[in-house]
């Protein structure tokens, strides 16, 4: 079976490959030359400038100082305990509770933490909350997903400004190429990346019901109190952030709840 960072070159260089081709169907050697450039700036766009696009949007502030939650010291010890560089670790002003990953590379990844997540979870759910999100990067899951939310959100992105070319406000590209984002997410993001992370930090914690508690808590506070998030970026964040406003499931990012935990745990209602 393909992994998930295989499929994400394998959609890098299937769009550059297309953007080649279709610069030299459309303009020859100079159209081949426009095809290779855009190619280059999809691939800076999507390496470079996707994760700081989404701690921009979530005007994410990084901790440096002060940090009376502990947030440096946890992820310095579970980082140490993987082998691993500490990740930089982000701060959100949102009362929603959640937390998010991202990163290209398991040796330079950043972590976000909600401010409602800081006030309402204890010391020790935090301390679970670090070592699920570390396991994502150290997983590499981090890659496969910033890159398929880069792409995704550049097919929307190209949505909107087409349509805002249209007189009368009239709507006509978004609603044709969101779907197609969507599914560059759901072909990259697959739910057993989700199950295998839940099992991996349940193992660094040594504690399959802790973790499992944190995760039933986390999602009861965030369906509640959902949070306003960039587009395709949900699968981001350890809980499904948008709450009952998404009713698609075509566009639910994350395996229902009751899942994630029989499949961590064994059993269901905890």
């Amino acid at each position: 079976m393909i992994n998930n960072n295989t499929k994400v070159w394998i959609f890098i260089l299937s769009s550059s490959l297309a953007l080649l081709v279709l610069g030299y169907q459309f303009g020859e050697r100079l159209g081949l030359l426009i095809g290779f450039f855009f190619a280059v700036l999809l691939n800076f766009f999507v390496f470079f400038y996707g994760e700081s696009r989404v701690l921009a949007k979530l005007n994410a502030q990084r901790i440096k100082g002060q940090d009376s939650w502990g947030l440096i010291d946890k992820v310095q010890k579970m980082s140490a305990q993987l082998s691993m560089p500490p990740p930089a670790v982000y701060i959100t002003p949102h009362a929603s509770v959640n937390a998010f990953c991202v990163g290209h590379s398991w040796k330079r990844g950043s972590l976000g933490f909600t401010a409602g997540l800081l006030q309402k979870l204890s010391d020790e759910e935090l301390e679970a909350v670090v070592a699920h999100q570390i396991c994502h990067i150290r997983r590499l899951d981090t890659f496969a997903f910033s890159v398929s939310s880069t792409m995704a959100n550049s097919v929307v992105g190209l949505g909107q400004f087409l349509d805002n070319l249209i007189p009368y406000k009239l709507q006509f590209f978004m609603p044709l190429l969101s779907p197609i984002g969507w599914l560059i997410i759901k072909l990259v993001v697959v739910e057993k990346s989700f199950f295998e992370n839940d099992l991996m930090a349940s193992e660094l914690l040594e504690s399959r019901n802790r973790l499992g508690e944190v995760l039933w808590r986390m999602e009861g506070l965030a369906q509640t109190q959902p949070l306003d998030i960039p587009a395709c970026t949900s699968h981001l964040f350890m809980v499904n952030p948008e709450g009952f406003r998404q009713k698609n499931l075509f566009l639910k990012s994350h395996p229902a709840i009751e899942v994630r935990l029989q499949k961590l745990m064994g059993y269901y209602p905890i």
